[in-house]
């Protein structure tokens, strides 16, 4: 579908989203490329803004690797999702940029069998190729995601296509169901009428009115930044039982590091820069 045929009439549904992270930006797009519909994000945050603890996709970086273990529905749902950025990251196209094709090396410390492959140049790791401690592997091709990039990416593409944004602190989603989305502007004239609600507000529906969903919960973890740009793989180790994850990624010349709960201690020479941090 053209982006003028995804264009609102006067005829089109109303949709609202809750929130402006990958999901929130991703639904709305996706809801607006079928047509028949008129979507307008509702959030507080928006990619360009500030850098926030209240908006964490922005400090995202992120690579695709499937979590289903062998999951049918989750595993549908991930491959369906790699094939659709597989098809972004190819060259030439518009999203290009916002995406680095690497080979991935996964070490399972459990020797489990992680069903990945699908995954593109799919290939176990032999005995002599594992690292210390490590029961079984894998590598295959994956992609990283330069989040921030592929944010405002979302963002342009969802207004380009004559989605609305309205900045807001949301404290219930009753405020938009009986008030509609422009509700929280100053001259505000009487409700809009709201044919559909959808809520992506991350760890936002923790304490959002109306879901306060006490399952979504915030994890620590630790990250550290390394200025690698020679760096062109990621690297995994994992015990799915003990629930140790170890990984790094390549992430537009960077290599991140992420160890839940865990110190690390990362040898560097002087022409590397490396930011510890604690999430």
């Amino acid at each position: 579908m053209s982006a003028t045929d995804s264009k609102p009439t006067t005829d089109s549904k109303r949709v609202v989203v809750i929130g402006a992270g990958v999901i929130g930006l991703t639904t709305a797009l996706k809801i607006q490329e079928k047509g028949g519909y008129a979507v307008t994000i509702v959030a507080e945050t928006f990619p360009s803004d500030p850098k926030s603890i209240k908006y964490t996709s922005i400090w995202a970086g992120a690579h695709h690797v499937s979590h289903a273990e062998g999951e049918p529905r989750q595993q549908k749902i991930d491959q369906e999702t790699f094939d659709v950025m597989w098809a972004l990251s190819a060259p030439g196209g518009d999203a290009e940029g916002c995406f680095l094709r690497i080979p991935q090396y996964d070490y399972y410390f459990d020797g489990r069998d992680t069903h990945l492959d699908w995954m593109p140049d799919f290939k176990k790791l032999s005995q002599d190729s594992l690292i210390p401690n490590a029961v079984t592997g894998a590598s295959f091709t994956t992609l990283t995601i330069d989040t921030p990039a592929y944010l405002n990416y979302l963002l342009s593409r969802f207004l380009s296509r004559g989605g609305q944004i309205v900045r807001a602190p949301i404290q219930h989603i009753n405020q938009i169901i009986e008030g509609g989305p422009n509700v929280f502007s100053p001259s505000w004239a009487g409700k809009t009428q709201v044919d559909a609600l959808v809520v992506c507000p991350g760890l936002g529906a923790r304490t959002l009115g109306g879901v306060e969903d006490k399952d979504v919960y915030p994890v620590r973890g630790q990250v550290v930044i390394l200025r690698a740009p020679w760096v062109r793989f990621g690297r995994t180790t994992s015990h799915l039982e003990q629930g140790l994850w170890t990984y790094s990624m390549n992430l537009s010349g960077y290599r991140w590091w992420h160890e839940a709960g865990k110190r690390l201690v990362s040898s560097r020479s002087s022409r590397d820069h490396t930011r510890y941090s604690r999430t």
